[in-house]
């Protein structure tokens, strides 16, 4: 057989691995949101310039693995005869859906929820994970294992960029009840004040995370022959992807606009982040020689 080009296209599901978030944001004390506590100018910690120090890693929550979807296309050239046709090179769009839906309790850096920390002031307090997609664009090699039979197994490497989204929400609940115990303002002369101004003040945001990674995949599988031009492969795929991260503004405050400042001067924004992106794919592939 000659050196030539063909054509692929792939379905079957797509994994995603288990996956921990690490969150933070670089908000102040309740005590000193102006919002909260008009005096906050009183307490020269709400004035120093360093805001919440060590927020980037100030809570986290984890998720188990979950199965979605998966789709890709490909166009290849097969190195002929004088390679012994064992080796190709492709270009690919690799494409992976899965519907998490699930929400998972935020934790503390003591590792226990902030729900239990701070109950009863904190009524919830919870992240959840809506869809998360991957696109993968690569440039693969692979190697082919010819025999006497119809089976070539075959094995490849593969590097390239993954365009990954997630869509993302995060609620923390204040209790709406002014008996119950709210410690922020302890101590302090208005205390009734900040109590009040807490009180069913909720802090939440909803996005669609979006990052551009590095990935690189190793593939493995193995190919039959149902024609002269066409081959159908069973595949498994496992890609490792860089740290993915994104943030925003908070779509409310301790219940009032992502800020400490009634000026706008002190704005609030929030990140999310993980290095747990792997996935695996598992499918077919037909190929059509062109």
């Amino acid at each position: 057989m000659n050196a030539d080009f063909y054509l692929g296209t792939s379905v079957g599901g797509d994994r995603l691995a288990a996956m921990r978030l690490v969150s933070g944001d670089d908000d102040r004390a309740s005590r000193c949101d102006e919002y909260i506590n008009p005096r906050y100018a009183e307490l020269p910690a709400c004035t120093a310039p360093d805001r919440s120090v060590g927020a980037a890693d100030a809570w986290s929550s984890g998720f188990a693995s979950a199965w979605g979807a998966q789709a890709g296309v490909a166009l290849g050239y097969r190195f002929g005869e004088r390679f012994g046709e064992r080796f190709r090179v492709e270009l690919e769009a690799d494409y992976g859906s899965v519907g998490r839906d699930t929400s998972s309790p935020i934790i503390a850096p003591s590792g226990v929820p902030y729900d239990s920390v701070a109950a009863p002031e904190l009524a919830d307090a919870y992240e959840r994970i809506g869809r998360a997609e991957f696109l993968g664009l690569f440039v693969t090699a692979y190697v082919d294992m010819p025999n006497r039979s119809r089976f070539t197994p075959f094995v490849g490497i593969g590097a390239g960029v993954g365009f990954a989204s997630m869509d993302y929400d995060v609620l923390w609940e204040r209790t709406d009840n002014l008996d119950d115990v709210i410690y922020a303002g302890a101590g302090l002369p208005n205390e009734d004040e900040i109590r009040r101004n807490l009180v069913g003040g909720d802090t939440r945001a909803r996005k669609s995370l979006r990052d551009r990674l590095a990935a690189a995949h190793v593939t493995v599988g193995i190919g039959y022959a149902l024609t002269e031009r066409m081959s159908l492969e069973i595949r498994a795929r496992h890609v490792r992807s860089s740290e993915f991260g994104d943030g925003g503004s908070y779509i409310t405050l301790r219940g009032h606009p992502s800020g400490l400042r009634r000026d706008g001067s002190e704005p609030v924004r929030w990140h999310v982040g993980t290095e747990d992106t792997n996935r695996s794919h598992v499918g077919l592939r037909l190929n059509y020689r062109l």
